[in-house]
């Protein structure tokens, strides 16, 4: 059986939220980065008591059942000055390592009076993957003439020609049941050193887009057959439920050309039940890769109400 076909297996909550100190909610957007074979790092934005998010971490042993070593619930970076593009809040959504340190790429936050919010994408470099400085005071990518709404969620990763972004783009708002939800597409753009962003991107083609549906936080693997894209997809009418709600899929990549296959859905062997932390919501996943198998870290309900999610698949 072909890897993306093989079924997940549900794990169960791994970092559950804990409540107290600046921590009061959410655990959304896990970004994990392998420090070593027996440390890996999981970035996510918690949310303080005004609902403000900020970048935690936990660090885990995947050698020893995703064992928590060490607990980082203080804000790893720091919101912006008022007036700027991540000044009411900062979510993780790609840590890699270049010669040497961790760049950490982020959606900053800030506040809007007609909707109700504006992101971009920001940057943020460490030596120690803990201690983070922004690279600029502005974001590496905001809204422009391809991307004219907000720009969110992004993945990078090496290519031959440098440096490649997949990440979410606004295509506009729409009123459901009487509140402004925003709909939004993946695009992807090229870098030579993963800092400076040409400003020209291209949709990363799909035939699953219909009246809206959005698609979002991208993740991308290198399998036997190819590069393969992970990412969520949800209708207008998501908070009802249903088929309108958020569930993950994937995709046959083609590295210039966007995807060429058919979206499949994450299937699990053990589905979730009713009353579940996932029963309504499965979303923003985070795919590690290792010898034994792979792992999906991924939200439930409520965008990461109740913590980090994990599953797994054997390959062998």
């Amino acid at each position: 059986m072909p890897d993306h076909q093989r079924k997940w297996t549900r794990r169960g909550l791994l970092v559950s939220v804990k409540a107290g100190g600046w921590w009061a909610s959410h655990a959304q957007s896990p970004t994990v980065l392998a420090l070593s074979p027996r440390l890996w790092r999981i970035y996510f934005a918690g949310r303080n008591r005004d609902n403000l998010s900020s970048i935690l971490a936990v660090d885990v042993d995947p050698q020893d059942g995703m064992r928590v070593l060490d607990e980082h619930l203080d804000p790893l970076l720091e919101w912006g000055p008022p007036g700027s593009f991540d000044s009411t809040g900062l979510g993780p959504s790609c840590a890699l390592t270049i010669f040497g340190r961790v760049h950490l790429y982020y959606s900053g936050v800030y506040p809007r009076n007609d909707v109700s919010f504006q992101i971009a994408i920001g940057l943020a470099i460490s030596d120690d993957g803990l201690s983070f400085k922004k690279a600029f005071a502005g974001p590496v990518r905001g809204i422009g003439p391809a991307d004219p709404y907000f720009v969110s969620t992004p993945f990078v990763g090496k290519t031959k020609y440098g440096y490649r972004m997949w990440y979410v783009s606004g295509t506009g708002w729409a009123q459901v049941n009487g509140v402004w939800e925003p709909e939004y597409v993946l695009r992807s753009c090229d870098s030579l050193d993963a800092i400076v962003w040409e400003a020209e991107s291209i949709a990363v083609s799909a035939d699953d887009l219909g009246d809206g549906i959005s698609q979002t936080r991208p993740w991308i693997t290198n399998e036997a057959g190819g590069m393969r894209l992970w990412y969520s997809r949800r209708g207008r009418d998501f908070r009802a439920g249903g088929k309108e709600a958020y569930r993950l899929f994937s995709r046959r990549m083609d590295t210039r050309n966007g995807t060429v296959g058919g979206a499949e859905p994450v299937i699990f062997s053990n589905p979730p039940a009713a009353g579940e932390f996932d029963s309504s919501m499965q979303a923003y996943c985070c795919i590690m890769q290792r010898p034994s198998g792979d792992v999906m870290f991924y939200n439930g309900n409520g965008f990461g109400e109740a913590g980090i999610g994990w599953a797994t698949r054997d390959l062998t």
